[in-house]
């Protein structure tokens, strides 16, 4: 039995035995304070464990990297990715081409209009077929541009595709670091440095204890959906002789009830920033009105 379903079964029994407060406007039966969220984090890719950054105990805060693997082929195909990037955003700049067409259409254009004021002033001084080629040459070079200008939009078209190669492989990069998707305190590492992880495959455990749950049970004809939100305390017992008092709030009463003693789950959520608070502590909840 794990330490969660063993917390829940022990709330279920003191509530089965402990006296719920009678009053008509609040809410009094014994709990036991659990884990709000447990997290067990994978790997995102395959390949070996270069570096384990964490050990238990260790309190962690969101995006801080636990783990590293292996990053040897990610960093090449990044890099060459890279490289082609840069090459293909050169080729795009580069507008020789349209500026050589233009210049070419300039000259046979030039020519052909020379062509037809010689024809005009001087009969038969150039035939019609030479007049007709030098119309042709123009046509082509005009034709030039625009295939320069489509070169120059499929070079710049290659660009795009070779940012999105470049921020694939820098996402495949990133992978390769394992990181905290919140902020916990680590209370297992799976996975040692050297061996070889599969993706999802659990690599550590953490477990977040700045904001903790108190699970109770109520009577069916006391709790319903109108609690959530309801302001509560908590009094936990943090050693034998100390008691303290702390704020929550209603977040959860189950649909469900209890078909033998008619009872039903209710979630209490409390701060813990400063970490006194533990899993597995009893508390007496009292939700107000």
């Amino acid at each position: 039995m794990n330490l969660r379903v063993g917390l829940s079964v022990a709330v279920f029994v003191l509530a089965a035995i402990c006296t719920v407060g009678s009053s008509a406007s609040s809410l009094e039966t014994e709990g036991v304070l659990t884990l709000l969220e447990e997290i067990r984090i994978p790997a995102r890719d395959e390949g070996v464990l270069v570096e384990v950054l964490v050990r238990p105990g260790m309190n962690v805060s969101k995006e801080m990297p636990l783990a590293r693997q292996d990053e040897t082929e990610a960093l090449a195909t990044r890099d060459q990715a890279s490289t082609e990037l840069a090459n293909a955003s050169r080729v795009a700049r580069n507008d020789l081409k349209i500026q050589l067409a233009r210049k070419s259409h300039e000259v046979a254009a030039a020519e052909l209009k020379r062509a037809i004021e010689a024809a005009e002033r001087f009969s038969k001084s150039v035939s019609q077929s030479e007049i007709e080629r030098l119309e042709l040459v123009a046509e082509q070079a005009d034709l030039q541009i625009y295939q320069a200008r489509f070169d120059m939009k499929t070079a710049q078209l290659a660009v795009a595709t070779h940012e999105a190669a470049l921020q694939l492989a820098e996402h495949r990069l990133k992978k390769r670091t394992i990181y905290a998707p919140s902020s916990g305190v680590v209370v297992e590492v799976l996975k040692q440095t050297g061996e070889w992880v599969e993706p999802g495959e659990t690599v550590l455990r953490i477990v977040r204890m700045d904001r903790l749950r108190v699970e109770a049970f109520f009577s069916a004809e006391r709790a319903n959906a109108q609690l959530v939100g309801r302001p509560a305390v908590i009094a936990v017992k943090v050693s034998p002789d100390q008691t303290i008092d702390i704020p929550g709030e209603v977040t959860f009463v189950s649909p469900e009830v209890h078909p033998i003693n008619g009872m039903v789950r209710v979630w209490v959520e409390i701060e813990n920033s400063e970490g006194k608070l533990r899993p597995g502590l009893q508390a007496r909840i009292k939700i107000e009105p």
